[in-house]
């Protein structure tokens, strides 16, 4: 298999810690990011889990289940009740 070299700017920290995690998973992170683009050509879409939840989405999960205990949550539940919900505003 022929090679080219691919030359990317990447914060430090971000290579240190892909490399181990690749190196944990048993993979060379060039293998990883030559996966990555063959995947990129054939499927043309970028897609990225995130087990984890974000700062910002964690507050507003709190946020809603205070509002739903002290009864401030309302919402439509079906589909017509949603029609007339936003008909209403």
């Amino acid at each position: 298999m022929k090679t080219s070299a691919l030359s990317i700017k990447i914060d430090p920290k971000v290579k240190k810690g892909a490399q181990k995690v690749a190196d944990e998973l048993g993979f060379s992170l060039s293998a990883i990011i030559n996966a990555s683009l063959k995947n990129l050509m054939r499927s043309k879409t970028i897609s990225y889990s995130i087990l984890e939840s974000s700062p910002m989405l964690k507050r507003a999960i709190r946020s809603a289940r205070r509002d739903r205990v002290q009864g401030k949550s309302y919402g439509p539940f079906s589909l017509e009740d949603s029609i007339a919900f936003l008909k209403s505003k």
